[in-house]
C-alpha cells in the first residue's frame, strides 16, 4: 500500500480517537461543590493536568481556564482544549496529505502545505471558543434589560430579592439565565448573595452584568432602594445597547467601500465598457 495513504489513515485513526475523547464531560464547578469527589477522578484530573503543564505554562493554563469560563464551557478542562488542538493539527495534516496524494505537488509545496493546514486545524480551537465568548456576552446584553424590568417589577409588588431572581430567571434564557440558576443554587448552598453575584460575573466577565451586580451590592450594603437602582440599570442597558446599534450602523459605510471595490466596480466597468471593446474587436482591420 502507498506509504502516503498509510499516513493519511494513521493520522486520521489518531486525530479521531483525540477528538472523541476531549467530548467526555467533566463535572462543572456546582457538581464539584454539590457531590464528592471521587478519588479514581481525582487521580485521573492530576494526571492530566501534570501532562498539560509539559506542554503550557501555568499562566497560559489560567488563561485558557478563564476563556472557558467565559465560554461556558464548564465541562471542558484546559487539558481537553490542548488535546483537542493537537486533533485539529492533526486533521489538519490528514487534509493535506489528501490534497497531496490528489494534486501530485513537488515536495517543497507539499511541506508548506502542511504546515499551513496544519496551523489552521491547530488554531481552530481557540477560533470556536472565541466565538462562543462573544455569542454568550451578546446573549446576556439582549437578556439583561428584560430580566432586570422583572426583577424590579417584582420587588415593588413585595417579593425578596431571592425570590424575584428566582421569579425573573425565566425571562433570562441563555447564558444569563444559565447563570442566575446557579447563582440561586450556590445561594442555597448558604453562599451569600452578594458572593454569588460577583462569582457569576467573574465566569460571564460581560461589562454591563459586572457594573449590574456592583450597584445591586452597593445598593444593598447602603440601604437605597433597590428597585429603582433595577430600573435605572435596565435602562442604562437598553441605552448602551442602541448605541452600539448606531456605532455599528456608522460604520458600514466604511466596510463596504472594500467589498464594493473588489467585486461591485469591476461588474460595472464590465456593463460599460464591455459592449464598446466587444465592438472594437470585431471590427475588422
Amino acid at each position: 500500500m502507498n506509504p502516503l495513504i498509510l499516513a493519511i489513515v494513521a493520522l486520521g485513526v489518531v486525530a479521531t480517537f483525540l477528538f472523541a475523547f476531549t467530548l467526555i464531560p467533566q463535572r462543572s464547578p456546582l457538581k464539584k461543590t454539590l457531590e464528592a469527589l471521587e478519588s479514581r477522578g481525582m487521580a485521573r484530573d492530576a494526571r492530566s493536568v501534570r501532562k498539560f503543564e509539559k506542554v503550557f505554562s501555568k499562566e497560559q493554563r489560567g488563561h485558557l481556564k478563564r476563556k472557558l469560563m467565559e465560554a461556558g464551557w464548564y465541562t471542558v478542562t484546559p487539558a481537553q482544549m490542548g488535546v483537542r488542538m493537537v486533533a485539529g493539527g492533526l486533521f489538519g495534516m490528514v487534509f493535506a496529505l489528501t490534497l497531496m496524494a490528489l494534486l501530485h505537488l513537488p515536495p517543497f509545496l507539499n511541506l508548506i502545505t502542511s504546515l499551513i493546514v496544519g496551523g489552521v486545524g491547530l488554531y481552530l480551537p481557540i477560533a470556536s471558543l472565541d466565538k462562543a465568548i462573544a455569542k454568550r456576552k451578546v446573549q446576556v446584553q439582549k437578556a439583561l434589560p428584560d430580566f432586570l424590568d422583572m426583577v424590579a417589577t417584582t420587588v415593588q409588588a413585595g417579593l425578596s430579592v431571592n425570590q424575584a431572581l428566582g421569579y425573573a430567571v425565566d425571562a433570562a434564557p441563555g447564558a444569563l439565565g444559565d447563570e442566575i440558576k446557579s447563582t440561586l443554587s450556590e445561594i442555597r448552598l448558604g453562599r451569600s448573595r452578594s458572593e454569588a453575584l460577583k462569582a457569576a460575573a467573574n465566569r460571564l466577565q460581560q461589562q454591563q452584568f459586572t457594573t449590574t451586580v456592583t450597584a445591586i451590592t452597593q445598593a444593598e450594603r447602603l440601604g437605597t432602594n433597590i428597585s429603582k437602582v433595577l430600573n435605572e440599570l435596565a435602562e442604562d442597558v437598553r441605552n448602551n445597547r442602541i448605541m452600539l446599534v448606531e456605532e455599528h450602523a456608522a460604520k458600514l459605510p466604511v466596510k463596504m467601500v472594500f467589498p464594493m471595490a473588489l467585486f461591485m466596480l469591476p461588474a460595472l466597468f464590465v456593463v460599460i465598457f464591455g459592449a464598446l471593446v466587444a465592438n472594437y474587436l470585431s471590427q475588422p482591420k
